[in-house]
């Protein structure tokens, strides 16, 4: 799978494609998906399929628009089980951190659960739409459920330096969007294509 994806939407840095290889998606999907983990699908973290755990590449092409690599300061927006969350503190590694937010507080035990052997991961229950205190001290952001224009609160607290990276847009008619804060505080925005992630649960 892992090739696969790299063959058709690479380059990706070797050590995003190695904590591919290296997280097993088994662990974070539901019992019932275990024999589909390994395909490039998002699969359903509940049964009313509002929750999932994102198709592989879609972490991926996230992750290359952060530049994320290791002693980043990552912030999670929508834990899921913790498969993202995973993949990122592998990249990161020792010296960088992951904080991870889940607005469901069954979904977020359990991610804090499977996260337990990552020690430079931090999960926590919360509205990810209220994080803008977390935003400001994390060099790269990134949401994991679409939100249907980025919240003010979310920009305004970039730091100098960051980066956010987040699906925009509603159902149909998503794409991911990249908010880059440089040195002087200045922002600039780009569009990335076409995405389909789940619609924000935020009220």
């Amino acid at each position: 799978m892992v090739a696969r994806i790299e063959a058709e939407l690479g380059p990706f840095p070797p050590t995003h494609l190695h904590a591919m290889c290296d997280v097993p998606r088994e662990r974070f999907v539901r019992d019932e998906d275990e024999g589909r983990a390994e395909l490039d699908m998002p699969l359903a973290l509940d049964d009313s399929q509002v929750a999932t755990i994102s198709a592989p590449h879609a972490y991926l092409l996230s992750y290359r628009l952060l530049d994320l690599g290791e002693g980043d300061d990552l912030l999670e927006l929508g834990s899921g089980s913790g498969y993202g969350a995973a993949l990122a503190a592998e990249i990161v590694g020792p010296r960088g951190t992951v904080t991870t937010i889940e607005i469901d507080p069954a979904l977020a035990e359990r991610a804090r659960a499977l996260l337990a052997p990552h020690p430079n991961v931090r999960t926590s229950v919360g509205d990810a739409v209220d994080a803008a205190r977390v935003i400001a001290e994390c060099n790269k952001i990134v949401c994991a459920f679409a939100v249907t224009e980025l919240p003010r609160e979310w920009t305004r607290a970039l730091a100098p330096g960051s980066v956010l990276v987040a699906p925009v847009g509603r159902v149909g008619q998503q794409e991911l969007v990249r908010v880059a804060c440089d040195v002087r505080g200045a922002l600039a925005t780009t569009r990335h294509g076409a995405v389909r992630y789940v619609p924000n649960r935020s009220t």
